[in-house]
């Protein structure tokens, strides 16, 4: 029986292509981490799962063989052909031939209710897709994602750590966010320079905290962390706040009981809260 490996370079041989940079192309080739990540998506007979980028369809097929019903989102045209191709005739998957952040999921899906999602995130939309996974939390009930490791540290970091950032406050103000498995660069083909991560995404068709005006709210704290090594009055302060002084400023914390000589990355969500509702 040949390897993933040998099976992805036939693939891509009949296919006459090879992998595209541009589209950030790895294909995953490590049957163990396969099946890990569909047991950890734990699709119930019949339930929809969006598959993000189905390439050779390796991931695919771990899916069906769990009786999930998929819907197969890929942008790169021969790909998706040869997924329809692969999968012909098999009424439990449905292939889409569109870039994920255009998808609808209300148009494009011609499903009801919450769905799971999963995928390999190319680096260069990791940005953008979670922004699309967020507006669209109310479809979507949890994703697992493998991303690159540096990108799963941010989004499940807790307050006070190094990874803790704009990027982990954007999510988790949304979803429950958990790293299940480091994945080795070998486990891909063409192998990329850095690790992966599989994450676990669970999301809240409501914030999962109180936020009155979310666009204040990511504008304050994108700000802030732009001046992550300062105190957080400076960094507030070089943020350029409209009518705010440095002691205004330094006045605003104190009443909230933010001492302003902590930095940004000490700050959790319902401090940031507080914060942004007093400016």
């Amino acid at each position: 029986m040949p390897s993933l490996t040998q099976e992805a370079k036939a693939a891509l041989g009949r296919l006459g292509v090879s992998p595209r940079k541009k589209f950030g192309q790895h294909f995953m080739i490590d049957e163990k981490a396969l099946a890990f990540i569909a047991d950890a998506l734990s699709p119930e007979k019949g339930e929809t799962v969006l598959e993000i980028g189905p390439g050779l369809g390796f991931l695919t097929r771990e899916l069906l063989s769990r009786q999930a019903q998929v819907i197969a989102v890929e942008k790169d045209d021969k790909m998706a052909s040869s997924t329809d191709s692969r999968f012909h005739g098999n009424d439990k998957i449905k292939i889409i031939k569109k870039d994920i952040l255009r998808v609808d999921p209300e148009k494009d899906l011609g499903v009801a209710g919450r769905i799971k999602v999963v995928g390999n995130i190319p680096y260069n939309i990791t940005s953008p897709l979670l922004e699309w996974l967020i507006q669209n939390r109310a479809r979507i009930s949890e994703a697992v994602l493998t991303v690159q490791s540096e990108v799963a540290g941010r989004l499940a970091s807790a307050p006070g750590g190094k990874n803790w950032g704009a990027l982990s406050i954007f999510v988790q103000v949304y979803a429950e966010a958990e790293i299940l498995k480091e994945i080795n660069r070998a486990a891909f083909y063409p192998a990329p320079r850095v690790d992966s991560a599989v994450v676990r995404l669970v999301f809240s068709a409501a914030p999962r905290f109180p936020v009155r005006d979310e666009a204040k709210f990511f504008r304050i704290v994108r700000r802030a962390f732009q001046k992550r090594r300062k105190t957080l009055v400076n960094a507030l302060e070089d943020a350029a706040l409209a009518g705010f002084s440095k002691p205004s400023l330094k006045a605003a914390l104190e009443k909230i009981g933010i001492h302003p000589s902590r930095r940004p990355e000490t700050l959790g969500i319902p401090d940031w809260n507080r914060l942004s509702e007093m400016l």
